[in-house]
């Protein structure tokens, strides 16, 4: 398989407007949740209402609400009430379910109500990795069950753990949520905020926070994440998997590596990690006595079939102008990956400085060649393209 068949087409113009509490799907059932009431006429049938505060809720907590739900292909929804809830949630259902954030502004995840966060993290250092896994720190996890959300997926202590092979038809959907890692791990190990295995995930207006190791799409996971957010340092945005980025805000919080990808050319998914029209900066919450200026690339090979391509994104100063790094001076994974950017812009892209495996395409050569089909197979008909 060619490499240049995974990169994707950013202007993809029919999907780049943008969207408003008006043409956003779920508007009316997000903000139009009144104390002591429960979902109104403009939520979906059966809608699961979570909430700390109201006593018509139908949960306290969004797990709670998740576990509620009948085990087959029906689709389900669960709004959840403003408030900051510490939990794990776990989805693996297999029929299609949606989170709904209470918001009265969809389109802007600066302005959402609803946080789930957890502490947890693995210590690397102490770590029994034969029934412990960088997964079992992850704030949202959506996989069929525990082990196929593993970084070493389908498998438990060496053996064998089964996993469904048509599980990856499932459509799981959160709008205006965000999913936070907030342990103080002191750089020992990976705290997940999000955890994507063998299953179709889409998030829209919604932050993810951490600092090493904040997200991970797993083997046979995609996920595609719309005007959304993502807070790392360390490796933040990694995995097996296909990850697109559209229209997104990418932020380090510390030095370090933006992404780091490892191929899996065994798996039917085509795997690699995609930004279009998305900005890669210093974090807006990093602590302000960092200096990131250089201190930042734009992701490091984790096998040597990784891909990444970001495409017509706004790179600011914290970017180092090489672009991308190897692996280590040991170990440079480099002979087989492919790296692309178009249309790269700002004063964190430096064409003459780049590394000599990061490809600069031309406009016409995107256009020409690449397209959101061609990295999924087809356009996705499990995200929301109208938001």
């Amino acid at each position: 398989m060619a490499p240049a068949q995974f990169l994707v087409f950013a202007a993809f113009a029919i999907f780049s407007g943008c969207a408003s509490a008006t043409f956003a799907r779920y508007a009316a059932c997000q903000s139009t949740l009144k104390p002591k009431s429960l979902p109104t006429q403009f939520c979906p049938a059966g809608t699961k209402y979570v909430s700390q505060t109201d006593g018509n809720a139908h949960f306290s907590s969004v797990q709670a609400a998740v576990a509620s739900l009948p085990n087959d292909t029906s689709p389900a929804f669960i709004l959840i009430a403003a408030g900051t809830y510490q939990e794990a949630v776990n989805i693996s259902r297999k029929g299609p379910t949606t989170l709904l954030g209470q918001t009265a502004h969809p389109a802007s995840y600066t302005q959402n109500l609803v946080t789930i966060f957890n502490t947890i993290f693995i210590n690397q250092t102490t770590q029994n990795a034969s029934i412990q896994d960088n997964a079992d720190s992850a704030v949202l996890t959506v996989a069929p069950n525990k082990y196929a959300a593993w970084t070493g997926a389908g498998y438990y202590g060496g053996t064998p753990v089964p996993i469904p092979d048509d599980f990856g038809s499932t459509d799981f959907k959160a709008y205006n949520i965000n999913f936070e890692n907030r342990a103080n791990n002191g750089g020992v190990g990976p705290a997940l905020a999000v955890g994507i295995g063998f299953a179709n995930a889409s998030f829209y207006a919604s932050t993810f926070r951490g600092m090493q190791d904040t997200m991970f799409i797993g083997k046979n996971g995609s996920a595609v994440f719309r005007k959304s957010q993502v807070l790392g340092s360390v490796d933040y945005i990694y995995g097996f998997g296909t990850a697109y980025f559209d229209q997104s805000l990418i932020g380090s919080r510390g030095a370090g590596c933006t992404t780091a990808w490892k191929g899996t050319p065994n798996y039917t998914n085509t795997y690699g990690a995609y930004f279009s029209q998305s900005s890669i900066v210093r974090s807006p919450d990093a602590n302000p006595s960092l200096d990131l200026t250089g201190h930042q690339t734009l992701g490091r090979p984790w096998n040597n079939a990784s891909v990444v391509a970001y495409m017509d994104s706004y790179l600011d100063s914290s970017i180092n102008p090489a672009g991308f790094q190897i692996w280590s001076p040991t170990d440079p994974r480099n002979e087989t990956i492919y790296y692309a950017e178009e249309g790269s812009h700002g004063p964190g892209f430096n064409a003459s400085a780049r590394v000599p495996f990061d490809h600069l395409l031309t406009a016409a050569q995107a256009r020409h060649n690449f397209t959101v089909e061609k990295i999924f197979g087809g356009l996705p008909k499990w995200v929301d393209w109208e938001f």
